[in-house]
């Protein structure tokens, strides 16, 4: 008797547990596509909107969305062509108030104002060499990697909202569902990982021989574990240096005879690649391990499809 409580009690906590995450995943999803939208709309007007230059006649602070939470935003009220317009404006560079004149871009389909580069914004930290902690998700355009964010939130919500559904209703055609998306989602992972690996390889060849070999001046070096192994005979590292050319500090990949070797002040050569504006030491060689990675998914793309066939089609004995 008290077992079956402590199960039901249980079975309650997870379940309480699994709706407050997915209503939170919802919220997050929403939010995140409204900032997608909002940056295809900035986008539109980047590329179609004319830049103008207003007097603001009233600036208001009061929060109108949860978005002015994030931001010191402003709404700001102006005059044009004999029309009343009122627009947000996110105040990053310094202050606007009444009677400063303010430029702001004009499309006349939307018959709408907008502040010029207010979307959403992801730092590419220029400091770093793209080959220190690669990914080509750096290419994207913010657009891209909004609705890739979205797209991962959406899948979550449904895996989410479909298991609360399952602990009440059991419904096998959801579970086919979810198993069916999450093999698709695999493959994009597979498709998209495979690409990285691509693109890493092809970006260090392109260093390595258009680059020019110059000499650095090391700062710092460090080393990061590639995973949470503890085991100390299993662990691979990645090994970088800060290093200053031209009164510039910037994080640079090396080999692990560099990181053995080096000690700041000291002197390291390496290829810069001026068309990337990227470094790289001489000594430092590509991460094979970009390759199990891409290997990773289409294993287990290749079981998981394998074994829904094989569910879908039992063998008739």
């Amino acid at each position: 008797m008290f077992k079956e409580l402590l199960s039901s009690l249980g079975r309650l906590y997870n379940f309480v547990i699994s709706s407050i995450v997915a209503i939170i995943l919802v919220i997050t999803t929403w939010a995140f596509w409204g900032l997608y939208q909002d940056s295809l709309l900035q986008s539109q007007f980047i590329r179609e909107g004319k830049l103008l230059s207003v007097t603001v006649d009233q600036a208001n602070q009061k929060q109108r969305s949860w978005r002015d939470i994030l931001g010191n935003s402003t709404y700001l009220t102006f005059p044009y062509q004999g029309k009343t317009y009122t627009t947000r404006f996110v105040m990053d560079s310094g202050y606007v108030g009444s009677g400063d004149r303010v430029k702001l871009l004009y499309h006349p389909v939307y018959d709408a104002f907008r502040q010029p580069r207010s979307e959403v914004r992801f730092d590419k930290a220029e400091r770093k060499s793209r080959l220190v902690e690669w990914t080509s998700i750096r290419d994207f355009t913010n657009e891209h990697k909004l609705l890739l964010l979205c797209f991962v939130l959406t899948t979550a919500s449904f895996f989410m909202i479909s298991g609360v559904i399952v602990t009440l209703i059991p419904l096998t055609f959801l579970q086919d569902i979810a198993r069916f998306i999450l093999v698709v989602e695999l493959l994009i992972a597979a498709v998209f990982f495979t690409y990285d690996t691509w693109k890493y390889f092809q970006y260090y060849q392109h260093v390595k021989t258009a680059g020019q070999e110059v000499t650095v001046k090391v700062l710092d070096t460090a080393r990061r574990s590639k995973g949470r192994n503890t085991s100390s005979s299993w662990k691979w590292y990645d090994y970088d240096a800060t290093v200053r050319y031209q009164r510039q500090e910037r994080v640079i990949p090396i080999s692990e005879d560099d990181y053995d070797h080096l000690k700041p002040n000291d002197s390291l050569k390496a290829f810069y690649d001026e068309s990337a504006n990227d470094f790289m030491s001489v000594d430092f060689s590509p991460d094979y391990m970009h390759i199990f990675v891409p290997l990773f998914f289409w294993g287990i793309s290749l079981i998981l499809i394998r074994s829904f066939f094989v569910r879908q089609n039992p063998v008739k004995r």
